[in-house]
């Protein structure tokens, strides 16, 4: 794995989820970006 292949938009979304320790506060924490959350996770499972 290369630093390149990583999504630092994950890294936010997985921050704020671990801080959180719920996926829908995590999603109002990161506001307008919660799309952003959803496509991450789904990017995520894959």
């Amino acid at each position: 794995m290369s630093f390149d292949d990583i999504d630092l938009n994950l890294l936010r979304v997985f921050d704020v989820m671990m801080r959180e320790r719920s996926v829908t506060r995590a999603a109002s924490e990161l506001g307008p970006v919660s799309r952003l959350a959803a496509y991450s996770t789904a990017k995520r499972r894959r």
